[in-house]
């Protein structure tokens, strides 16, 4: 997972800390907190999202060891989504823990460079660690609650609205059929 030079997105360039000061210093560390807007939703994205705009707050420290700058801390947001069975509105509030060693190229061996994060260009991108942590804490398939019924199979149909609705099963080896039942109830609708 070698990390880009250059960031790609609007969260990458807000998320772009200088640790200049903290290379080669093994012990050195300093705390960052920066609280962003959120960028738009990404389409065909995580079922839980950040709404455009809303805050996205990180808390961390950035800490020079011997391989690199390691960080930790905490990215808080408020996530918004659509049910999982009704598609009604859903949120939840998410903490969620950021631990990412950013790698000096010169001490990754040649088999660890694909799996490790470079520190690169003197500065560290938490970006994709807070894209990563929060897609990791919000719910996979969001319900508005537990014994939420859904929508019916066949027509879409708020099952919340009534819980008794339902359509009549019709082997469909006798579908041909039941358009006669319906011709011939019609045609004595039209002689009486």
């Amino acid at each position: 997972m070698s990390s880009d030079a250059t960031p790609s997105t609007p969260l990458d360039t807000a998320l772009q800390f200088d640790a200049i000061d903290l290379v080669g210093r093994p012990g050195s560390h300093r705390r960052v907190e920066r609280t962003i807007p959120a960028p738009p939703r990404e389409a065909g994205g995580i079922a839980m999202q950040v709404p455009e705009g809303q805050d996205i707050a990180v808390e961390a420290e950035l800490e020079s060891v011997v391989e690199g700058i390691y960080v930790h801390g905490t990215v808080t947001a408020h996530l918004e989504g659509e049910c999982s069975r009704c598609l009604d509105p859903v949120d939840q509030d998410v903490s969620a823990r950021l631990d990412e060693l950013f790698m000096y190229p010169e001490k990754v061996r040649a088999e660890e460079k694909e799996d490790s994060v470079l520190f690169e260009d003197d500065a560290v991108n938490v970006g994709p660690l807070v894209r990563d942590a929060l897609a990791m804490e919000a719910d996979e398939r969001p319900l508005c609650r537990e014994d939420c019924p859904g929508l019916c199979g066949q027509c879409g149909f708020r099952m919340e609205d009534d819980p008794d609705h339902h359509h009549d099963v019709i082997d469909p080896r006798f579908a041909a059929l039941q358009g006669l039942l319906e011709d011939d109830a019609e045609t004595k609708n039209e002689e009486a």
